[in-house]
């Protein structure tokens, strides 16, 4: 998934864990991609979403505001 030059890679840890690896430029153009991926890593069990910026190159106030 990507939006802009951010990716977005979702993992599930368990039924109830979730990761959402962000790499690259995360901006007000990365929103579809980013809830794409939180429409993925949300299921009816998930009750712990973890977002893994170790990929992140840049975010700018927009990409913040999401």
């Amino acid at each position: 998934m990507s939006g802009g030059t951010a990716t977005m890679e979702v993992r599930e840890l368990s039924p109830r864990t979730s990761v959402v690896d962000i790499s690259g430029d995360v901006t007000a153009a990365s929103e579809g991609a980013l809830m794409d991926a939180y429409g993925k890593a949300s299921g009816p069990t998930t009750r712990t979403l973890v977002l893994n910026f170790s990929g992140l190159e840049y975010m700018n106030s927009g990409g913040i505001g999401m």
